[in-house]
């Protein structure tokens, strides 16, 4: 009976002890849920060349953004770029062209599986402004009495908007992102004429709308340079 006992405290033993050794062994928990982003992301809005197939006129443009991890899913973000729009008929020449800058951040709403994710779902906020002209070479006014033909010089105005964005940007090769947004834009200034009104905001759109929706599809590049050390990256 005591080399039974005996026996059976061994194996206990023996059995506590290899269960002691795998918790060693075994990888600690993640610290974390975060998707972490290294270096600084740079990406080229494709959609602003194609804006007259859903705009009125022929509108164009080119937009670039820089957006950087600055604190977990806290993502600084500045978009900047310039449009044209001209719109030419019978009774209308005009043109409107101007450069645009847009500041805010980005907050994403993903948790990360592994160490790898890079894919974001985000809502963001933007504050922006731009610098722009317009031009009315000619314009054509039908009357009883007798047509009217004249044009205004060129004018330089600005105006500035609040929006709200929702979007995602998921990496389809390593370091290379597609992504989406939409948007919802309020305006909050705006300087104005007599004649003719201000019609179009690069980067906002129509000028006499205060409320505008837009889109947006991007692609992507991030330069993965480590400007700082995450003190908890994932495992």
């Amino acid at each position: 009976m005591k080399i039974f006992s005996f026996t059976l405290v061994l194996c206990l033993l023996t059995l506590i002890s290899q269960a002691q050794e795998r918790n060693i062994k075994k990888k600690p928990k993640r610290p974390d849920n975060y998707i972490h982003m290294y270096g600084l992301r740079v990406g080229m809005d494709v959609s602003r060349s194609f804006q007259h197939l859903w705009n009125k006129g022929n509108r164009y443009g080119t937009e670039f953004s820089f957006d950087m991890e600055l604190f977990p899913n806290f993502y600084p973000v500045v978009e900047t770029g310039w449009e044209k729009l001209k719109i030419r008929q019978d009774y209308l020449d005009y043109s409107s062209a101007g450069s645009y800058t847009r500041i805010g951040f980005d907050y994403n709403m993903l948790v990360a599986e592994n160490k790898k994710d890079r894919d974001i779902i985000y809502i963001g906020l933007r504050y922006g402004f731009n610098l722009a002209n317009q031009e009315v070479k000619s314009f054509h006014v039908p009357n009883y009495w007798g047509d009217f033909n004249s044009s205004f010089p060129r004018q330089n105005y600005s105006a500035q908007w609040v929006e709200a964005v929702l979007g995602i940007k998921g990496e389809i090769f390593k370091n290379f992102f597609l992504g989406w947004s939409v948007r919802g834009r309020q305006k909050v200034g705006q300087k104005n004429f007599d004649l003719p009104h201000v019609y179009f905001d690069p980067g906002y759109g129509r000028a006499e709308k205060n409320f505008v929706f837009d889109f947006s599809y991007s692609i992507y590049y991030n330069f993965a340079i480590r400007f700082r050390k995450h003190k908890m990256p994932l495992q």
